[in-house]
């Protein structure tokens, strides 16, 4: 429940009189009329407290366990009513938004235990981020603050604001417990119409869409309750245009309402239901491509220009695969919005280290990000966000091999250079296409060629080759898929071997020197990697990280505390969730640290984090990678490279979300020796 200062101010009178104060009195304490006082009773009846009148005598009712209970409520007075001047403005927005009546600003300021003046000036701050979703406010002399809008943004923006201020974790814990909350965000809709939603919603809709996201059932829930309370208000929406896709939600919606109104008296009309099975559609998993307004839709525009001038500038399609296009687009939409807040910009270790090892790719973003968005400047953590989209989809389509392949055709023209071209167009891997005729094969060194791909049929053939029509048709193009992919298993690509020389380097001994420390390191590193089990952890992530930290090695630590702090400092800076996953990864230095360290610890109890990408995940896993203060260039570098590989691919974020712990030493260890590996073949 949230109590505004006044309400806890009487409150304390009764709790100081229990055998009743009048309304005079209370009138003459807090110095306000007795209408006042007598709407005040009103609303502290709506959060269930009993109020008893005997003989003008009022009094709160309850059993002593009850009273304690409100005694402690009324005393949560610091953690209502300090919050931050951002915060301040969202909460003044939000309640702006959802109200259909003149606001006061007195109001205001005895809600949130500021002064009139404080709230004159946050209004002039949100007077000037409503004006961006072309939303007036209205100053009334003598009336109060009034929302001009249309009723479908009003209702939008609304969602956005609620649904970027509340916690999953706390939503659902206030939802679906007897727990009453001082969230001033959760607290704006009456508790039992959000019960009521969600369980409508899980009657007639939860079950024929999928929602690949908690964040996504949350916005749900909030439309439908915000859309459900300004139309029983009497607001009324201008006309939605149905989408041509939605017919099939809209039925979803019609279940939803009748649901619905077997408990609440509502008359929703046409509008309210097309806005709702929009919604739906735009929410669905299922649904394979994005549902923009206008102004997302020009941004959307620009995004594909974007990228298409990255995949130009380093010669590489990020355009093919329509998953990576949605991720980037949905998160550069949030941004041009500013739908969410940017990243610091401050270094990020994970982040940085990317930007190092695709240092052109890097290079590109930035250039082509200025051109199509000059107006958003991005700190360099957020382009280097940017740049893990890109680094990932780069990484996961394997652009390590570099094959070469021989086309037989026919007559060795026309057909055969259409079917070399496009060989190479659509697998990048293949970087030397030669055709040849049948006639000319007892001229060609087949040794040369890692695969061979024929339009007819070869009898006798001494090599396998991939049988394939002109055309290339897109059964085919799976067929070859497979065969790459089963080739890159049996025939893995061979390492050039060091030929010894006769000439002689002045530091080749302090090279072999350093590169033995190295090894060693690596190998002392990947046997200390270790997964635990965190039984019954707390869901803070504070909690969490002191029970880290207590579950280390007990010689890896002289001292917990100013570790943990350097943790929290890290965590405060910027989110540490990995995108796209079920994990964070935690690390940090500090001279309290004896050596270098990679430990995961599994969590019993998952809990809810941002992040980098500003999206909610569920993490259920930690990853903490420790180091002492002193560390030199080179077990810097490795401790770099552990924590690229994580983000380096889908396959490495599964392999550290769900892999054991010999899967994940192994893999470690794999990436260790090729490093070494190409670390020798270049020194010279």
């Amino acid at each position: 429940m949230f109590l505004t200062q006044r309400q806890k101010q009487i409150l304390q009178l009764m709790l100081d009189n229990p055998n009743g104060i009048s309304i005079k009195q209370i009138e003459e304490s807090l110095k306000i009329s007795r209408r006042t006082v007598y709407r005040e009773f009103g609303d502290l009846k709506k959060n269930n407290f009993e109020i008893e009148n005997q003989k003008g005598k009022y009094f709160i009712s309850g059993d002593s366990k009850q009273l304690q209970e409100i005694k402690q409520v009324v005393q949560q007075s610091h953690s209502q009513n300090v919050i931050s001047v951002a915060k301040r403005e969202k909460i003044i927005a939000a309640k702006l938004l959802l109200s259909t009546e003149s606001c006061k600003i007195i109001q205001f300021a005895l809600d949130l235990n500021v002064s009139e003046a404080t709230i004159q000036n946050d209004l002039n701050a949100v007077e000037k981020s409503l004006k961006r979703y072309q939303i007036s406010l209205v100053r009334k002399k003598g009336v109060g603050l009034l929302i001009e809008a249309p009723e479908k943004i009003r209702r939008q923006v609304l969602v956005d604001i609620m649904l970027n201020q509340i916690n999953e974790y706390n939503f659902f814990k206030y939802l679906h417990n007897e727990t009453a909350s001082s969230d001033l965000f959760l607290t704006l809709l009456n508790k039992n119409l959000l019960v009521d939603v969600d369980t409508c919603l899980k009657k007639s809709i939860s079950g024929k869409i999928k929602l690949d996201s908690d964040q996504k059932i949350i916005d749900l829930i909030l439309t439908f309750a915000v859309t459900l309370k300004r139309t029983l208000a009497g607001c009324k929406l201008d006309f939605v245009q149905a989408n041509a896709d939605s017919l099939r939600y809209r039925g979803y919606v019609y279940r939803f309402m009748a649901l619905f109104m077997q408990k609440h008296q509502a008359k929703v009309e046409q509008n309210d239901i097309s806005y709702l099975a929009n919604k739906l559609l735009a929410c669905d998993y299922h649904s394979t491509y994005l549902t923009y307004n206008e102004r997302e839709l020009e941004i959307s525009v620009r995004v594909k220009d974007f990228v298409q001038h990255v995949s130009e500038e380093v010669r590489w399609d990020f355009q093919k695969d329509p998953s990576f296009m949605t991720k980037v687009t949905k998160h550069i939409v949030g941004l041009v919005r500013h739908k969410v807040a940017l990243l610091p910009d401050t270094p990020i270790e994970i982040l940085a280290g990317l930007s190092q090892k695709f240092p052109e790719l890097y290079a590109a973003i930035q250039k082509y990000w200025q051109l199509e968005f000059p107006d958003n400047h991005l700190t360099a953590s957020e382009l280097q966000l940017i740049l893990l989209y890109f680094a990932n989809e780069y990484s996961s389509r394997n652009q390590q091999r570099s094959l070469s392949a021989l086309v037989i055709c026919e007559n060795g023209i026309g057909t055969s250079a259409i079917l070399g071209a496009k060989l190479k167009r659509e697998f990048s891997e293949i970087k030397e296409v030669k055709t040849s005729r049948v006639s000319a094969l007892n001229q060609i060194d087949l040794a040369n060629y890692n695969l061979i791909f024929s339009t007819l049929k070869l009898k006798g053939f001494s090599r396998d080759y991939i049988l394939v029509s002109p055309l290339l048709l897109e059964d085919e193009l799976v067929k070859i898929r497979t065969y790459l992919k089963n080739y890159e298993q049996k025939y893995p690509q061979p390492t050039a071997q060091g030929q010894p020389t006769e000439e002689v380097h002045p530091q080749s001994v302090e090279k072999l020197s350093k590169l033995s420390i190295s090894a060693l390191f690596c190998s002392e590193l990947v046997n200390g990697i270790k997964v635990q089990q965190l039984e019954y952890n707390s869901q803070y992530l504070i909690a969490v990280i002191q029970e880290c930290l207590a579950h280390s090695d007990s010689t890896l630590i002289h001292q917990q505390m100013p570790v943990a702090k350097n943790l929290l400092k890290r965590i405060r800076m910027a989110p540490v969730g990995i995108p796209n996953s079920h994990i964070a990864l935690l690390h940090t230095r500090s001279p309290e640290i004896t050596r270098c360290s990679f430990t995961m610890f599994d969590l019993d109890n998952e809990i809810s984090l941002q992040s980098m990408d500003h999206n909610m995940i569920q993490v259920k896993r930690v990853l903490l990678m420790l180091a002492p203060d002193n560390l030199t260039a080179s077990e810097q570098q490795v401790m770099s490279t552990i924590s690229s590989m994580i983000i380096m691919s889908t396959r490495n974020l599964d392999l550290f979300t769900n892999g054991s712990q010999k899967e994940i030493k192994e893999a470690i260890a794999a990436l260790f020796l090729q490093d070494l590996k190409e670390t020798m073949l270049n020194t010279k």
